[in-house]
């Protein structure tokens, strides 16, 4: 077996559990107690063909790639590719490797096993700053994990045929000693959130009472606020340079401390961002019972590792003085994956995308605010849903292979991302997880092809829902909706995060017909709702139909 990311046993469950803090020595609740929902899964497939919901496909983008293992949009579209073990920087132009190719290879870069170039982000503030960030384990110094920086030339504003190139002497370290003792455990994944911060994972580097102290930078998710940097080449900088203000540590008089966001983490390989409220959900790689999801919606947070494994405390000599933030979802790898295990979290599908009129379909408005995860060695794709301050996994969709997996096929899927077209795009590493061969990686992309997509149902469904009146609004929101058949019906309004607003119409029995429906744009508690995207949920006939409203105080 080649590889990957630090997995040990095998595995067979899903649950999810309430986020609370548990402080050490706390008993732990029993499953039942926190809601847990264990969902079986069978023995490993093989590669096959991909399986997914109705009205939705799988679409091949490019094929040929050499265990590619990250990826990152531009904002035009265009999308870079990272080879892991060549560490070649690869850039997709309309559906094509580009005209240059590759960018660049990545210089000075270890690999092998779990090494390698691991990461990509594109600069937010592209085309201005035509800025690309990495990292990898780094042959020079040995033994440690590097952060850099490397500037794009070319086709930046993208008006001719795309192609962009890098010459590695623009490189600018941005920290050039992260742990690398151990060869695994590394993390690996570096992404800009909406407050314009590059985000970083780190592993224990296979020393797990480390996850634990926070004066190291072992087990960590990394802030570092890179718009201080030079344009020039050099660095590493002093650390005050990346150290954003607000972080929680960020007055610590251990320096690298104040870099910290989040701590006790295994390996978080895999982590994405919600682009509308920051948090950040982290795929966290068990050892021999969980495989977990971690949110943080805060700064600060300690996710217990090694004290806590999923849902469960393991025996642990290791000290941990802070409270400990449990995972919203997990599932059993103790038994019945014979292949073994590996969490890769996939992105969070945003509520409002915004695509070209040409191409394009955004998944329908009932996906908003939903994370999807996959396994890395089993192939099954699963999507979460939040209801209140809770994760489970979401209820079926339509032909959907089974009542757990929203997908079947994504083995050795190592990395997902948006690219502008409404699309789910994944990066697969190799035709085998067992004997992975070179060449035969590839990038694919799950399209809608459904005629709801976005809330817009089709004119025959047997639910639909008129356009708010007036958008933007002020205060009360018209819109009406029509049922062609006798129908239950709920009526509920969400923030941009999914949060549940108001309750509009409580399971209502109505008969077929059309009624009108208006929102006074107030929450539940009678207080004005502030300005900001908002969305109406009708569930109705099996059907759920989503517009979006607009209030403008």
């Amino acid at each position: 077996m080649r590889w990957w990311p630090g997995s040990a046993t095998p595995g067979a469950a899903v649950g999810r559990l309430d986020t609370r803090l548990i402080r050490r020595g706390a008993a732990r609740a029993p499953l039942g107690a926190v809601m847990a929902i264990l969902l079986t899964l069978g023995a490993t497939r093989a590669l096959a063909g991909i399986v997914l919901p109705a009205d939705f496909s799988d679409q091949p983008v490019v094929t040929g790639l050499d265990f590619p293992v990250g990826m990152a949009p531009l904002p035009d579209g265009r999308v870079f590719v990272i080879e892991q073990f060549n560490a070649k920087v690869r850039l997709i132009v309309n559906g094509a490797i580009s005209a240059t190719d590759p960018v660049c290879v990545i210089d000075e870069v270890v690999s092998g096993g779990e090494q390698g170039l691991l990461g990509i982000a594109v600069d937010p503030a592209w085309p201005s700053r035509p800025y690309l960030y990495v990292y990898c384990d780094a042959s020079v110094p040995g033994g440690t994990i590097r952060i850099s920086r490397y500037t794009l030339t070319g086709d930046v504003a993208f008006t001719g045929n795309g192609a962009l190139s890098i010459d590695v002497a623009s490189r600018r370290d941005l920290i050039t000693d992260l742990p690398d003792a151990a060869g695994n455990h590394n993390g690996g994944t570096v992404r800009f959130g909406p407050d314009g911060m590059l985000y970083a994972s780190v592993g224990d580097d296979a020393q797990p009472c480390l996850a634990q102290d926070d004066s190291t930078l072992h087990g960590v998710i990394l802030r570092l606020n890179v718009s201080r940097l030079p344009a020039t080449p050099g660095g590493p900088p002093a650390i005050a340079v990346i150290t954003p203000p607000d972080n929680p540590q960020v007055n610590a008089s251990n320096l690298k401390r104040r870099l910290i966001d989040a701590w006790g983490l295994r390996n978080p390989f895999r982590f994405q961002i919600d682009g509308s409220s920051g948090d950040r959900f982290i795929g966290d790689v068990g050892q021999g019972r969980y495989e977990e999801i971690d949110r943080a919606p805060a700064h600060g947070l300690n996710f217990g590792w090694p004290y806590l494994e999923g849902p469960v405390t393991n025996l642990t000599t290791c000290d941990t003085s802070s409270a400990l933030t449990a995972p919203i979802a997990w599932y059993d790898r103790s038994a019945g994956f014979p292949s073994g295990a590996a969490v890769i979290m996939g992105p969070v599908y945003p509520f409002v995308l915004t695509l070209p009129s040409s191409s394009g379909a955004a998944y329908p408005f009932d996906y908003g605010g939903d994370a999807f995860f996959s396994d890395y060695y089993n192939g099954f794709l699963r999507r979460l849903k939040r209801t209140g301050s809770t994760w489970a996994i979401a209820p079926p969709a339509a032909g959907q292979p089974s009542a757990t997996d929203w997908g079947w096929g994504f083995e050795a899927v190592s990395d997902y991302c948006f690219a502008g077209d409404g699309a789910i795009w994944y990066c697969r590493q190799s035709a085998s997880v067992t004997n992975p061969r070179g060449g035969t990686g590839s990038i694919g992309r799950i399209v809608y092809t459904g005629t709801g997509g976005g809330g817009g149902p089709p004119a025959t469904s047997a639910l639909t829902v008129n356009p708010p009146y007036p958008v933007p609004s002020a205060g009360v929101v018209t819109l009406g909706y029509t049922l062609t058949a006798p129908a239950t019906v709920r009526v509920t309004i969400h923030d941009a995060r999914g949060a549940l607003v108001r309750t509009v119409a409580g399971e209502a029995r109505q008969q077929a017909g059309a009624y009108p429906l208006a929102w006074d744009g107030n929450d539940e508690r009678g207080r004005r709702a502030p300005s900001g995207l908002y969305v109406v949920r009708v569930r109705a006939a099996g059907l759920v139909r989503s517009r979006r409203i607009v209030l403008v105080r």
